[in-house]
This record gives structure tokens, sequence and C-alpha cells, in this order.
């Protein structure tokens, strides 16, 4: 099963960088909505571009970017924890919440839930939970 969990931990990393560069895409958006409210785009448009689009636009990827960052960055954080063998819990939150982004997502979250399932890895997890620390880290 360590093996599962190595591989489920690089898995994480891959996929948390993956998302954090689609977030990057995201900002075409925010520069659309600039470029849209800029002094020589409403010289161009003779009617006149209603200055709430552009405003519209910047917002919706300035949230979207701030979102699928934030996933990313906690896929990451989430295959460090797997890694120190560390935050469970964690790591099957964040793992349902890959299962929202289809087919990639849904096929990481679900080897997720079923490696940390494993009566295996639990005890792994609560051996470590119990290290020379005690019992919080």
């Amino acid at each position: 099963m360590k093996h599962h969990l190595s591989t489920l931990s690089i898995l994480h990393y891959v996929y948390g960088a993956l998302i954090c560069m689609m977030g990057l895409a995201l900002l075409v958006l925010v520069l659309l909505g600039t470029f849209l409210n800029s002094d020589w785009m409403q010289q161009q448009a003779e009617g006149g571009l209603p200055p709430f689009l552009g405003i519209l636009l910047s917002t919706i990827g300035w949230v979207l970017f701030f979102l699928v960052e934030l996933q990313g960055v906690l896929n990451l954080v989430s295959a460090a924890r797997i890694g120190q063998r560390r935050g469970r819990t964690f790591s099957q939150v964040v793992a349902a919440f890959n299962c929202f982004n289809i087919p990639f997502g849904i096929a990481l979250g679900i080897f997720t839930f079923v490696v940390l399932g494993n009566s295996e890895v639990q005890a792994c997890y609560a051996q470590q939970a119990s290290g020379p620390q005690g019992g919080l880290r």
C-alpha cells in the first residue's frame, strides 16, 4: 500500500500543477475585460460598449482565477501531506472537490478515496499521528 500512497502523492502534485497552470489561462478574461474598457476600444466602438461588460468579464475572470488556483494549491498541499502520512481527512476533502472536475478530477478523487479508505493505510496514518511528537501535528 505504501507504493499506492507514493503514487497518489505524485498524482496530486501533477494534478495540482496542471490546475494551477489552467488557472493562469483564466487571466485572459481579466485582460479581455480590461481591453474592453480601454480608451482605444471605446473610441473604436461607434455606438460605445457598455462599461459594465468589461467590469463583468474582469470580475468573473478574477473570481474564477482565485477559485481554480485555490483548488490547485489545495491539491499541492494534499500531495505533501499524503507524502508525510498526515491529514488523511484533509486529503479526502480535497478528493471530494476533485470529483467535480470530469474526467481527471473524478478519477483522482475516486483513487484517493480507495487508497485512503484502506485499513492498512489508516493504520499507517494512525501510527504516524502517534509518533514521537504525540497525537497532534
